[in-house]
């Protein structure tokens, strides 16, 4: 009777792992929509945009392809370098971050752009853009943080640096030195680089804080205790 408890216990047990995995993933995905939602915004406000899109941005205007193919060619060569360097840094969210937001950012900038694309002079609207393209992609990075089954190859490479230095560089320093380069790379191939790269770049993190702590946190723990 006691072996037959716990098998149905462990049962239970799956049960409920498998459950909580799935909500985290399906918040990881909409996250990723959010993300790429406001990449497209940011891109309509014409203000520039955080620095690993504004790296793959420059890409996309010298090789003709589009912006989210390069993300996903980019995520890719990234992966590589995982496999190798990082292996531990793979999981779930990985995948679904290296299949996921290259073609949600084109098809969120394809049905946004028609309806929003808005004149170099309309600083108004371009204004708006800008605010709600921060606002979107700070609770959406909250989600995707929070959602915790794994990162993104590119905000890995940060996290390899810190490990493979034995933390003689700090992921803050490593993450500086990323984004640094990936906008260099960004404005030399043409990409915009303006008043909302240097926001997403550096003035993001209060806001993401805010979402995490009223918002998400929250609405995950909500989520994971419902039935």
């Amino acid at each position: 009777m006691e072996v037959i408890l716990r098998f149905f216990h462990r049962r239970k047990e799956q049960a409920l792992l498998s459950r909580e995995q799935l909500v985290r993933s399906l918040v990881f995905c909409f996250a990723l929509t959010l993300m790429a939602s406001s990449t497209s915004l940011l891109r309509l406000s014409q203000f520039g945009n955080d620095p690993f899109s504004c790296m793959n941005l420059g890409f996309s205007l010298v090789s003709g392809l589009s912006f989210g193919t390069c993300l996903s060619i980019f995520n890719v060569f990234a992966l590589v370098l995982l496999f190798f360097f990082g292996r531990r840094y793979i999981s779930i969210g990985t995948w679904i971050y290296l299949f996921g937001l290259g073609p949600m950012a084109d098809l969120s900038y394809n049905l946004l752009a028609p309806g929003l694309t808005v004149g170099a002079d309309d600083l108004i609207g371009r204004s708006l853009l800008l605010s709600f393209g921060i606002l979107i992609s700070t609770f959406g990075v909250a989600l995707y943080m929070c959602s915790a089954i794994g990162m993104g190859p590119y905000d890995a490479i940060s996290w390899i640096v810190e490990d493979r230095t034995k933390g003689r560089v700090p992921f803050r320093y490593a993450r500086i030195a990323l984004d640094s380069t990936a906008v260099i790379i960004g404005f030399v191939f043409g990409s915009i680089v303006g008043l909302g790269t240097l926001i997403m770049a550096c003035g993001t993190g209060p806001l993401i804080s805010f979402h995490s702590r009223h918002f998400v946190r929250p609405i995950l723990q909500y989520l994971l205790k419902s039935k």
